[in-house]
């Protein structure tokens, strides 16, 4: 249905003036025609012609054929809001090195905006409004204006239910765990959310984290780990609170590899308002963030990095530039591939 509506869209309804849209799942010719993963769409319609008329052949049938199947998505920074006047923004001597696209949904004038030094480079920068910048500010490319806006990327992950509280209001003030090692937090519902004072080293155990209200709060000079975690920031106990990550702690975290959560980190509830407060996720030199910061709805400041054989994926409502920042796009370590899916062509 989805394929004949696009081929509609484009002035080639199945039925009408002779066309016909077949769309066929697995192909039903060529070297991938054994294959589910693939889809294939022929269009087909009646043309004219003009020195046959005389052997009496009015028209001839005219196809076009394609065949796609679900890969990686071309982009990994997307910025959703609408309309907002520097719904991305870089200042100073941000830098932000992309080895993939980024894409600014605003229709403002200025719905991508950089100054004082910033450096942006990405595969492809496109903007639905325009961009505004200095004269010191780098572009690489120059970003393409106009390009339609895109849905939310990772709209098909649920999100994970909210069991009941494993901890409530949890709180600790610069400790470590015993004998000199990391103070060891286990995943579940954390009712009041996570706060820890600075000076603290910590390693989040594998699994998902549900922040049920006060958000997370990881004070300076700390030091975290965590491998195939989900952070999930939502409503609960003393109400919406965001995640703030000092800039002067470093953190190494990574999503899982596999299941219904794989490749996300971070993830907080579609149903927070926009007017909810913003997120901060930053660290110090070493930092990395490997997989999808996914903020639907509010504001992230953001400076990290992927980990040299890793990735980093960037949705938020808006999006702030602090510091230098590098996003890779090495998605082998998922059973999946990325989670932001894109069509690709493959005949």
């Amino acid at each position: 249905a989805a394929g004949k509506a696009d081929a509609a869209s484009n002035g080639y309804t199945n039925g009408q003036n002779g066309v016909t849209v077949a769309i066929n799942n697995p192909p039903s010719t060529g070297p991938n025609s054994s294959d589910a993963a693939y889809v294939e769409a022929i269009v087909t319609m009646p043309e004219p012609t003009y020195f046959l008329r005389v052997l009496g052949v009015s028209s001839i049938s005219v196809s076009a054929r394609a065949v796609g199947y679900k890969g990686g998505g071309p982009n990994c920074i997307y910025v959703m809001d609408p309309s907002a006047s520097s719904a991305m923004s870089a200042s100073g001597s941000a830098v932000i090195q992309s080895n993939c696209g980024l894409l600014v949904d605003s229709s403002a004038s200025n719905g991508l905006a950089a100054n004082g030094g910033a450096t942006l480079t990405a595969s492809t920068i496109g903007v639905v409004g325009g961009y505004a910048s200095d004269s010191n500010v780098s572009f690489t490319p120059t970003p393409k204006t106009g390009v339609i806006a895109a849905s939310d990327p990772l709209a098909y992950i649920q999100a994970p239910s909210v069991g009941a509280c494993a901890h409530t209001n949890f709180s600790l003030n610069g400790n470590t765990g015993s004998s000199g090692s990391p103070y060891q937090l286990y995943a579940g519902t954390y009712c009041g959310g996570i706060s820890v004072n600075g000076n603290s080293w910590l390693n989040f155990n594998a699994g998902t984290y549900v922040l049920a209200g006060g958000g997370m709060s990881i004070g300076a000079n700390s030091v975290m780990t965590g491998t195939g975690v989900t952070f999930y920031n939502t409503t609960g106990t003393g109400g919406y609170g965001a995640i703030a990550l000092s800039g002067s702690s470093q953190a190494n975290f990574s999503a899982p590899t596999s299941g219904p959560l794989a490749g996300v980190l971070f993830f907080q509830d579609r149903s927070i308002p926009s007017s909810g407060a913003g997120s901060t996720i930053t660290g110090g030199a070493g930092t990395t963030f490997d997989g999808a910061l996914y903020f639907l709805t509010t504001q992230v400041t953001y400076s990290g990095n992927s980990s040299v054989n890793g990735y980093s994926i960037v949705v938020a409502d808006k999006l702030a530039i602090s510091g230098n920042s590098t996003v890779g796009n090495n998605y082998t370590s998922l059973a999946d591939g990325s989670p932001i899916k894109g069509t690709m062509l493959a005949e």
